[in-house]
């Protein structure tokens, strides 16, 4: 119950920058790349179009099995929320609580972990921070930087 009462509360006080709807997020459409020390990331968006703006996140690693959580960016009551669906989980619901140009910030406090996920986009870099309490009540956080995949096309 409290968790609901949360969520309500953070919808209500979501900026009014949402009102330019999804299209005010275009900005993330397309595949984010990045790779290290044989780790892969990926991040990709599709384009904004019939209420919502899919997306999915793949984690992978060779002879590995890859980590994947599906992304769904929708206008639910005025304000975008942030729908995370990591594989064998719950989708958890982050409303939009800050928005600029290349800048979104989606907050859900009664979440467990993450309970803020921001996006920054600077050209063709794209960086995810995601953060909130750990074990020791400290705010952790972790973030991810990717380049835009060559030969994709927004």
């Amino acid at each position: 119950m409290v968790r609901a009462a949360l969520l309500l509360a953070a919808l209500l006080a979501a900026p009014s920058a949402s009102a330019a709807g999804l299209e005010a997020l275009s900005w993330l459409a397309g595949s984010w790349v990045a790779e290290k020390d044989g780790l892969r990331s990926e991040e990709h968006y599709m384009a904004p179009a019939g209420g919502v703006m899919p997306g999915m996140h793949r984690t992978s690693r060779p002879g590995k099995t890859p980590s994947v959580e599906f992304i769904r960016i929708v206008e639910e009551g005025g304000t975008l929320v942030y729908m995370a669906a990591p594989v064998g989980q719950s989708p958890a619901a982050f409303p939009l609580t800050e928005a600029a140009p290349g800048l979104a910030v989606f907050e859900n406090p009664a979440h467990d972990f993450p309970t803020r996920i921001e996006y920054r986009r600077d050209g063709d870099r794209l960086t995810a921070t995601v953060s909130g309490p750990g074990k020791d009540g400290k705010t952790v956080s972790q973030s991810w930087t990717w380049q835009r995949a060559a030969g994709v096309v927004p």
